[in-house]
């Protein structure tokens, strides 16, 4: 049986939160001339930027916030690291026969900016970006999509993700999911949602996998 392991990008293989953070809380200052409230970042946690600001704000100023906080990741963008242990993990699920993709609520240009500065784009089967479909995470489309590009089931998949939303996701996608605590991810926060594990390092992966993805 094939097996596919699905990854979520932002706060699961790249440490890039507090960088987005501060790319919101720039483009807040310079247009808005404040700092986002605590409870409109944690809005802003799994969901795609632009379609919040549209929420928020009208065309015009959701535009020009948007433009100016993803000017401010973008020159940074190259400072963002991998958390630990990731980039031998995906190297050595590559070896062991794995196909691995990326779902993401992020905009493609980073997405594959990101991968390519850190040598791992190469690693990935399939790549679905927050312009691929209309509804995102915790909606099932872009896993669902992952799943058509690699024409795979959901009974061969699992998606690995740090919020909520990517458990929600998974399971209306009807496949398994692992909530990554190594990162952003809170274990209080997570555990109701129910994901078939917790893994509170990269490498906890590695032993988990055979049991949740079982060979033929």
């Amino acid at each position: 049986m094939i097996k596919v392991v699905l990854w979520d990008l932002d706060g699961t293989l790249l440490d890039s939160e507090f960088l987005a953070k501060e790319g919101t809380r720039f483009g807040f200052q310079q247009i808005l001339g404040r700092d986002p409230t605590e409870e409109e970042f944690s809005q802003l946690v799994g969901r795609p930027v632009p379609v919040v600001y549209k929420e928020w704000f009208d065309e015009d100023l959701a535009r020009q916030i948007l433009e100016c906080g993803t000017s401010y990741y973008h020159e940074r963008a190259d400072q963002i690291p991998c958390y630990s242990e990731i980039p031998e993990l995906l190297i050595e699920l590559k070896r062991r026969g794995y196909r691995m993709g990326i779902v993401s609520s992020k905009r493609r240009i980073h997405v594959m900016n990101e991968l390519q500065s850190k040598g791992l784009d190469a690693l990935f089967d399939a790549i679905v970006t927050q312009e691929d479909t209309i509804r995102h995470k915790p909606f099932p489309d872009p896993l669902e999509l992952a799943m058509r590009q690699l024409n795979v089931s959901h009974d061969c998949c699992v998606y690995i993700g740090d919020q909520p939303s990517d458990i929600r996701a998974a399971d209306a996608a009807r496949m398994k999911s692992v909530a990554a605590l190594w990162g952003d991810g809170e274990a209080g926060v997570l555990e109701s949602t129910f994901p078939s594990k917790f893994a509170h390092s990269p490498i906890d992966i590695l032993e988990f996998l055979p049991y949740i993805l079982p060979g033929d």
